[in-house]
């Protein structure tokens, strides 16, 4: 099983057996704060703003002949699943040179470059130059998503489709930001931008095979999938893409940062979808 890193930035495992017509991504599990994050808050504070075991929840993903990428940096330093045009510009210094497209996760504080943690807490009390948010791009950003690209366009050239699946995790409970505050969340929520980016068959993989393991799950609810599944996805031309959010409390203690006890369970239910999808994966591609 192959495995290639660029240092501080992304981790690509290649299939371990035959490949598949199958890319998975954890784009938010990545712990590293680079140096020059410098905020204005305790390190402390920021450091859970992660998808915490999600890329270890989805690891056998090249066990069944899927590519894993994995993020090594932190999302709130800079996020690729956002638009690198999805900038707040109140927070860098006048004269950015291009263009930009707000959307309401600009108006949360949530967009490429992270004005808050929690929805209120303001991370910097500087505004940050143009060079280092070009910095941020050039140096996470870009590679991420070409190492994505990358991946997807190898697989689909070798079977004529691919099937990419986006991996996240989501707190237990809802919060204002999200209109849901202290409701307890679906185990997945399956993001497919409204039917967009995958079709029903394989959407049903996912949704029914989870559901058999006992777990609930939400088709399009809140979570419906950002950048990377929309930029990438184009289902008529043999390419389609769905986010998935594991909630936080089928796995792990949102407190200590932990692995809970029903981990494994949670880590074998994954593991029994992802059979799954490449059993469908590669009957779709004959």
């Amino acid at each position: 099983m192959a495995r290639l890193e660029v240092p501080s930035v992304l981790r690509r495992t290649d299939p371990k057996g035959p490949p598949s017509p199958l890319v998975f991504d954890s784009p938010h599990t990545g712990l590293l704060f680079p140096a020059d994050f410098r905020p204005a808050i305790p390190l402390e504070h920021c450091e859970r703003v992660a998808d915490w075991f999600v890329e270890e929840l989805f690891g056998a993903a090249p066990d069944h002949g899927a590519i894993l990428i994995e993020a090594l940096f932190r999302r709130a330093y800079i996020d690729p699943n956002r638009s690198e045009r999805d900038l707040d510009l109140s927070m860098i210094e006048s004269g950015w040179p291009d263009p930009v497209d707000l959307t309401e996760k600009t108006a949360r504080g949530a967009s490429l470059v992270w004005k808050v943690i929690d929805g209120q807490t303001p991370i910097y009390d500087r505004t940050l130059s143009i060079a280092e948010v070009r910095n941020r791009i050039e140096t996470y950003w870009r590679p991420y998503h070409s190492a994505l690209k990358s991946a997807l366009d190898e697989t689909h050239a070798r079977f004529g489709k691919v099937f990419h699946v986006d991996c996240h995790s989501m707190p237990e409970f809802g919060d204002p930001r999200w209109g849901d505050q202290g409701e307890r969340r679906a185990d997945f929520i399956v993001g497919t931008r409204d039917g967009t980016t995958a079709s029903p068959a394989f959407t049903e993989v996912v949704v029914e095979t989870l559901r058999a393991s006992g777990y609930s799950v939400s088709l399009n609810d809140k979570f419906k999938g950002v950048e990377l599944i929309r930029r990438y996805a184009h289902p008529a031309a043999g390419r389609e893409a769905l986010q998935i959010e594991v909630n936080r409390g089928v796995y792990m203690d949102e407190t200590t940062l932990t692995r809970s006890e029903r981990f494994g369970a949670t880590q074998a239910a994954v593991t029994r979808m992802i059979a799954a999808l490449e059993s469908f994966a590669r009957d779709a591609a004959g």
